[in-house]
């Protein structure tokens, strides 16, 4: 039998206190994968310290129905290890943070009925804020939502309610191209009152999350999902947060990552938070002062 990188990846991912780091590290020490029988793997992983060897055997079969499953649901399924077309892994989208290659997902699913191919874009931004917003973040959304749409770039967000909705549903309004990262499996929703929206976005863009079928939208995957959205992104932009906010995991990586920050200058504490100890964030405090220092900075 054949073994191929997407079940492995997901087969190993199901065993308990194997995390991604780990398992890159495990897959990658590994040349050929094609010379290996699964028999191979379990002894040279030292599998056999968490798990049976028939076990472990079971699980990858069942990875590999899985896989099936969600192909046959127009689920596309990529790895790291792997080449795809559209943009993401190797000499992709990721590859352009300069962290260690094991802070990447492992593996992502996608529905693309649109055939997008994401790193064909000038400009991708993100677009957080929090689930509570004001009326004044909502129109500051709206506004820097419109004037990316019209700069053909690619917008970026969580499908969340509140900023994360606004941003998506202007972008389908204006014809434009989104993408929602999801902390869940692609079988579900979250939330779902979003799932007309989610369909939506599906016309001209793409569904996208590292979570397989049946994982919820836990507090620990929403806080995962953040790391890709600013992964994914050349700029970052955060309408409106606490400084407990979700938001906040997205900007620490936006620093982490040295991408472009801008921060709407209101008065939440997230907000103040990044203005006053980010260095070299991008201020505005309505659209004209966005369109004006986008146009200095591209």
């Amino acid at each position: 039998m054949k073994i191929e990188f997407n079940p492995l990846i997901l087969a190993l991912s199901k065993i308990k206190n194997l995390g991604k780091k780990r398992i890159f590290k495990l897959i990658f020490k590994i040349k050929y994968l094609d010379e290996y029988s699964l028999s191979q793997l379990f002894d040279e992983f030292e599998l056999y310290k968490k798990i049976t060897k028939g076990d472990f055997e079971q699980i990858y079969q069942d990875s590999i129905s899985e896989l099936d499953k969600m192909k046959s649901s127009n689920i596309k399924i990529y790895n790291i290890f792997e080449n795809d077309e559209i943009g993401l892994f190797k000499d992709g989208l990721f590859s352009k943070n300069k962290i260690p290659t094991d802070e990447f997902p492992n593996q992502l699913f996608l529905i693309n009925k649109s055939d997008l191919v994401i790193d064909s874009f000038k400009n991708i931004f993100t677009i957080i804020g929090t689930r509570n917003n004001s009326a004044e973040a909502k129109d500051i959304t709206e506004k820097v939502v419109t004037f990316l749409c019209d700069k053909q770039s690619i917008i970026i967000s969580g499908l969340a309610r509140g900023i994360d909705t606004i941003a998506h549903q202007k972008v389908i309004e204006l014809d434009g191209v989104a993408i929602a990262i999801l902390a869940n499996g692609l079988d579900t929703i979250y939330p779902s009152e979003n799932r007309e929206l989610a369909k939506n976005i599906l016309n001209k863009g793409i569904l996208l999350t590292e979570y397989t079928f049946g994982l919820k939208a836990e507090k620990f995957r929403l806080i995962e999902r953040d790391r890709i959205q600013a992964m994914l992104a050349n700029d970052i932009v955060l309408i409106e947060s606490d400084i407990k906010g979700g938001s906040m995991h997205a900007m620490k990586w936006a620093k982490k990552l040295n991408k472009r920050i801008w921060c709407f200058d209101m008065n939440a504490s997230g907000n103040k938070e990044i203005l006053n100890n980010y260095d070299n964030v991008i201020k505005f405090s309505n659209i004209e002062e966005f369109i004006n220092k986008f146009n200095v900075n591209s």
